[in-house]
């Protein structure tokens, strides 16, 4: 083919052709469009964007508030119709691992896994109501009494929900994520975590110290019946709360504490639903504190007015698919040290499952509390459930004193009392 040499009236006549294709584009509005993406593409683009928000952190983001959240959401994600944490590992199966639904080998997220609502363990403690082997169970029941006019310490009584129904109850459940999980099975070759007569012959030749990637999820569920005109989980649902039918009853999420690995001593968070009749206390500061959450709540600080979830609290529960109820979660608070800058005591509190607990206003903290997770050399757990006798209750922890039982010196548990639970020694075998 002879290439043409366009000069003179070649190249006019080139110009005029071009000029008229111009002209006719702008009479007919004619543009270069974006190619469209394929609905293919699409869907790729939002599962990867809800696996990011999904993605357990490995590491701080920018403030304490903002990890909280990613932990919550990635957590709290659903896997084959349940949340994440819900397919993890609870308390009850690491201390009677022969309970129904613990003995399992196959991936727990591929049926609906066995429930093991129980007494929080926080309550068993205070008021020492019942033996230990009451505290788990393999089924719903066995819970806790809830903090009522009746048995009410004098400084609780005029927090006392007036909604309450008789016998009044409240159940806990404690998850550890996988790395926690295995970590306390077998932290090393022929060691285990699972009692504490073994915990003590492991700290002899390194400490108890949790993996970076750590997570510990304490929900607790308030069943309809322990409200007067109880709701229920079809047709009256209480507004923005999440509930759940567990084993024919139904139960609505109330709190949720969340701590992480991701600092030395752990970052702690409480989250609570922004509604009156399950949680009339929230934020109240004339119990344990205000809400203070610069990350997710317009405004940040509130003393129990409902707030607004912020730009980006919202996309990342978007990104995530989360049940829509959890968009009228908050944040109560974040803390990840003992004391302020000026050397005040951090307050922490979930007004749920502190208050419910016995928890006295004003003597709530988390990071206080687990640091007096300890077991004796001679396998004894810490009956000192806050600080230690003669020191304040909150605040920089004192110096424990020598164990009253079978003597000894103390093992820290690394915040975990979890550990605390576990059987004083391995279940003995029976040979057949």
């Amino acid at each position: 083919m002879r290439r043409e040499q366009f000069t003179g009236k070649g190249w006019t006549a080139v110009a005029l052709f071009a000029m008229l294709a111009a002209a006719a584009c702008i009479e007919s509005s004619c543009a270069t469009q974006a190619p469209q993406t394929s609905k293919t593409a699409q869907s790729s683009q939002s599962a990867e964007t809800a696996a990011s928000a999904c993605a357990v952190p490995t590491t701080m983001a920018g403030s304490n508030e903002q990890t909280a959240w990613q932990l919550f959401v990635a957590s709290s994600c659903l896997t084959n119709g349940h949340l994440t944490w819900e397919t993890w590992t609870e308390q009850t199966c690491f201390a009677q691992p022969d309970s129904p639904g613990c003995s399992q080998t196959a991936n727990l997220a591929a049926a609906a896994p066995v429930r093991h609502l129980h007494a929080s363990h926080l309550a068993r403690r205070l008021r020492r109501p019942a033996p230990r082997q009451n505290l788990l169970g393999a089924a719903p029941g066995g819970c806790s009494p809830m903090t009522t006019k009746a048995n009410a310490p004098s400084s609780l009584k005029p927090f006392v929900p007036t909604n309450l129904s008789a016998n009044a109850q409240f159940c806990e459940e404690v998850f550890a994520d996988p790395s926690e999980a295995s970590f306390v099975k077998a932290p090393a070759s022929g060691a285990t975590l699972t009692n504490l007569a073994a915990q003590v012959s492991y700290a002899k030749s390194a400490a108890i110290t949790f993996p970076t990637p750590a997570i510990e999820v304490k929900a607790d569920w308030l069943p309809a019946t322990s409200l007067n005109n109880a709701f229920n989980c079809t047709t009256n649902q209480p507004t923005g709360v999440y509930v759940e039918t567990i084993d024919g009853g139904c139960y609505a999420l109330v709190g949720i504490h969340v701590s992480s690995k991701l600092l030395p001593n752990w970052l702690w968070a409480t989250f609570e639903p922004q509604n009156t009749v399950t949680n009339p206390n929230r934020c109240n500061s004339d119990l344990y504190n205000s809400c203070n959450d610069p990350w997710g709540s317009n405004p940040a600080v509130s003393t129990g007015q409902s707030t607004e979830a912020t730009a980006a609290l919202k996309s990342l529960m978007t990104q995530a698919g989360l049940p829509k109820q959890f968009l009228n979660y908050r944040l109560v608070a974040a803390q990840s040290d003992y004391v302020d800058a000026n050397n005040k005591a951090i307050q922490l509190g979930n007004s749920f499952v502190e208050f419910n607990a016995g928890v006295l206003p004003h003597q709530a903290s988390c990071i206080t509390c687990h640091s007096s997770a300890l077991v004796s050399t001679t396998g004894n757990e810490n009956p000192n459930f806050s600080n230690f006798p003669g020191t304040p209750t909150i605040g920089t922890p004192g110096k424990p004193p020598l164990p009253a039982q079978g003597g000894g010196t103390w093992i820290s548990q690394d915040f975990s009392w979890m550990l605390g639970i576990m059987p004083s020694k391995a279940p003995s075998t029976k040979k057949m």
